[in-house]
């Protein structure tokens, strides 16, 4: 890659905000890490106050660190969090995390040791993409090679408000108000996948967006099913849409 924004480079990153609109922020993360040439990417939730983890998207369930105790106990001692507090890190523009400490300080942190070099991560290149008060959400962008190129940088601040706009549309009430005696019945987990369902979504788009397997997916649905007496997807839209009333 040079150095500076082309046309294709533009194309192809409109490719990742068509992804972002039409798949959801985990197929979108997905087409981010294959433009920049990363192996791990996820956008975190966090409380930048507490320096608490509160949430993440990645592209697969797996490479979702926070499923780790020790992980959401070591994390708060990630240079992000003081590098925003500083004004290092601010909103829209991304820095690598070796621009936040050398490899001497990151390699005496347990955050460092235990996880990321054991997966192979090296360097990651870190962009806030919302931010108030209290908490916000950073895109992670994880590299097996330190430094990120000023055009990787140019991509991720391009493209990091998009990742804005889809995160909000997921966490939009959906299009038809879903059914409230129905989903009284469910629990918090069937009601995310219930109401996914309501925007069209298959099951892997579902377990991509909740972090789980597609398998499980099928497991929440025949409960849902069972639940609300139903036998089918349909008969469950149908339901939750209102249309049946």
């Amino acid at each position: 890659m040079g150095s500076e924004l082309t046309a294709r480079h533009l194309d192809r990153a409109l490719e990742v905000v068509r992804e972002f609109r039409s798949a959801g922020p985990a197929a979108g993360l997905a087409g981010l890490g294959r433009l920049v040439g990363c192996d791990f990417v996820s956008c975190t939730s966090a409380e930048h106050t507490t320096r608490r983890l509160t949430g993440a998207v990645t592209e697969r369930p797996e490479d979702n660190l926070m499923r780790h105790p020790e992980f959401r106990a070591q994390v708060s001692r990630h240079p992000a969090f003081a590098a925003h507090r500083s004004g290092r890190l601010p909103l829209g523009t991304s820095a690598a995390l070796t621009d936040l400490a050398d490899l001497r300080t990151l390699r005496a942190l347990p955050l460092y040791t235990d996880f990321y070099r054991p997966r192979g991560t090296i360097d990651q290149l870190l962009c806030v993409v919302e931010v108030d008060d209290r908490a916000g959400r950073i895109l992670t962008l994880s590299r097996s090679r330190p430094g990120f190129s000023s055009l990787d940088r140019a991509l991720v601040d391009l493209l990091a408000p998009h990742l804005a706009q889809a995160l909000a549309r997921e966490e939009r009430p959906p299009v038809h108000p879903v059914d409230a005696a129905a989903t009284e019945l469910l629990t918090a987990r069937e009601r995310q996948v219930a109401e996914a369902v309501t925007r069209a979504a298959c099951d892997r788009e579902i377990a991509r967006r909740l972090g789980i397997s597609s398998r499980t997916v099928q497991k929440h649905l025949q409960r849902i099913y069972r639940k609300l007496d139903l036998t089918s997807r349909t008969e469950l839209l149908v339901r939750l849409s209102g249309a049946g009333s």
